[in-house]
């Protein structure tokens, strides 16, 4: 087998990740570009405002070492850097997530227009391969845009779908739907499971429109939508995340106030 195949896969998910993120490390035939190409350290960094001023931060670390993607659970001295100089620290709070939030850390807070850091410690030789001890630091501006989001068409029955918009349109989009219990029966984009492809990034919602399919809303109830309006890892410095892997990325927005529908049969 022609080794040079087992790389058509990393080199298909890095242009969707480019085709979704069109200025995500750049730099095109750099050391830094083949490092982030070939690194498996797989870093989803997000920090949200909620409507209510809350504040979540987690970080989701995955291993593309081998076929079967893995968590990772092995990092240390995983860190935000707020705005200002304060240190946030992440615990492990599942397997490959560490997360926190304000109520918990009164130092996360939520700062548009100012620059986050995100980094860890991973040694891990079987997670990280060649990239274990490496410098695993990524960057990214949070967004001072105030986010509205409207159903333009609600579902008029069990089994219907539903049209979102949201402003401003040119941030992409996390949308989470719960059922009357609070129970999360719809996220376009979560690591519930570690498989990671590159693909995963269409899944944002995007210039303002947003189609929850007509399987979300399986039976008659009350639903409650949310969304949340964000920058994508566009603007990262490839100088430090360069051994983040390709699918890495940071997500820094802001959340509309949710919304509540009722389904009818």
């Amino acid at each position: 087998m022609n080794q040079n195949l087992h790389f058509v896969p990393k080199l298909l998910a890095a242009g969707l990740a480019l085709a979704f993120f069109p200025g995500a490390k750049s730099g095109c035939g750099s050391e830094e570009s083949r490092e982030t190409l070939e690194s498996p350290v797989q870093a989803v960094a997000t920090v949200l405002e909620s409507s209510d001023g809350a504040v979540n931060a987690e970080l989701v670390l995955i291993s593309t070492a081998t076929p079967t993607h893995q968590f990772v659970s092995t990092a240390e001295n995983v860190e935000f850097r707020m705005p200002g100089g304060d240190i946030v620290a992440l615990p492990l709070a599942s397997p490959g997530h560490y997360a926190t939030d304000s109520a918990t850390e009164p130092n996360l807070v939520y700062q548009g227009g100012e620059r986050y850091r995100i980094s860890f410690d991973l040694d891990d030789e079987d997670a990280a391969g060649e990239y274990a001890g490496g410098n695993f630091v990524g960057t990214a501006t949070a967004p001072d845009d105030e986010v509205t989001f409207t159903i333009a068409r609600a579902p008029e029955f069990a089994g219907d779908s539903a049209e979102l918009e949201w402003t401003p349109a040119a941030r992409r989009a996390l949308v989470t739907v719960q059922d009357a219990n609070g129970d999360v029966v719809y996220k376009n984009f979560d690591f519930v499971e570690p498989q990671f492809e590159g693909d995963k990034w269409a899944r944002l919602g995007s210039r303002g429109s947003f189609t929850l399919s007509v399987d979300t809303f399986p039976e008659a109830g009350d639903y409650t939508i949310t969304l949340c309006a964000i920058a994508g890892s566009s603007d990262w410095d490839l100088d430090l995340s360069a051994e983040l892997g390709m699918l890495s990325g940071f997500l820094l927005g802001r959340c509309a106030a949710p919304e509540t529908i009722t389904v009818a049969e």
